[in-house]
């Protein structure tokens, strides 16, 4: 009885830590996804014919991490106060902080790049996303960014004075943000 108990025991915590290795699922609609070099996943490897609008991105993955907005809310959130070009006006955006969404899911510290829907990218290295504000605003002054208004997520950080995007888009605030890719 004592060993029936003991096999049941260490069947129940090695199921446990397979749950732990995998991320929860989303229940909605997935807003982005994170390719790469990540530790944790929660979706099958890229697939062209069910990642079709990904495809047309020209990404592809072995490992990856599904967002709903539901699962980015649940993140800590910040606030970012910028003046865009696109909104004409200084806005406050809100939105998941950029360094809890990669340690959530266990993300490799290495050059992340951000891909938009219609295919524009730009790319961070670790050393600008450490001790930054970036945020995945998934607002701006409290309305929710759209897919026709520069949604679903909009990667903003607070620029420091003199700070401006490089020639190869480092830096650049990737608006309509769908993929990011962590790694080469």
């Amino acid at each position: 009885m004592l060993r029936a108990l003991v096999f049941c025991w260490i069947a129940l915590a090695s199921f446990a830590a397979l749950a732990e290795e995998g991320g929860a699922e989303p229940e909605g609609m997935v807003l982005l996804t994170v390719g790469g070099f990540v530790g944790k996943t929660n979706r099958p490897p890229f697939n062209a014919n069910r990642d079709s609008a990904l495809a047309k991105l020209k990404v592809g993955f072995k490992s990856a991490y599904a967002f709903d907005r539901e699962m980015l809310l649940a993140l800590p959130q910040g606030t970012v106060r910028a003046t865009t070009t696109e909104l004409g006006s200084e806005a406050v955006f809100k939105g998941p902080f950029l360094q809890d969404v990669l340690v959530a899911i266990e993300a490799a510290k290495v050059k992340t790049r951000f891909v938009a829907s219609d295919g524009y990218s730009g790319y961070l290295l670790p050393e600008d996303i450490d001790g930054s504000d970036y945020i995945l605003a998934l607002e701006a002054d409290g309305m929710p960014l759209g897919l026709n208004g520069q949604g679903p997520l909009w990667l903003m950080n607070t620029r420091k004075e003199g700070e401006t995007v490089g020639k190869d888009n480092r830096g650049s605030h990737v608006w309509g943000l769908v993929y990011m890719h962590i790694g080469e």
